[in-house]
């Protein structure tokens, strides 16, 4: 029988592995694969429908404190969040501004 503290090293090692990986041959690879081939635009999508879908996760299904929020104090902030990001491109402004919203509406929606 396996003891228990190498079998929880075994399993640090293998999530280590399998998330630095990727990292490793990005790395390798990152000389040889040019930034506007058809292979980096989709990475580069597949990329932004994760973050888009963890993003709609955590407005939709939240956890935790934002759980006990209403969806009518997220969804117009995460509006807010993405129409500044895509007006202004200010990644600092959008996301304190979209912060400011939710925090508004959702003082003001619970009262």
């Amino acid at each position: 029988m396996i003891d228990q503290s190498l079998y929880l090293w075994v399993l640090i090692l293998l999530a280590f592995i399998a998330t630095d990986i990727w990292r490793v041959l990005g790395v390798l690879l990152a000389n040889r694969i040019t930034p506007e081939s058809l292979f980096m635009k989709w990475i580069n999508a597949v990329a932004y429908a994760m973050v888009c879908g963890v993003m709609m996760l955590v407005v939709v299904h939240p956890a935790g404190l934002v759980a006990s929020s209403s969806m009518m104090a997220r969804l117009p902030a995460f509006a807010v969040t993405i129409g500044l990001m895509l007006w202004r491109g200010n990644t600092l402004l959008a996301v304190s501004s979209g912060a400011i919203t939710f925090f508004c509406l959702d003082y003001f929606l619970a009262s």
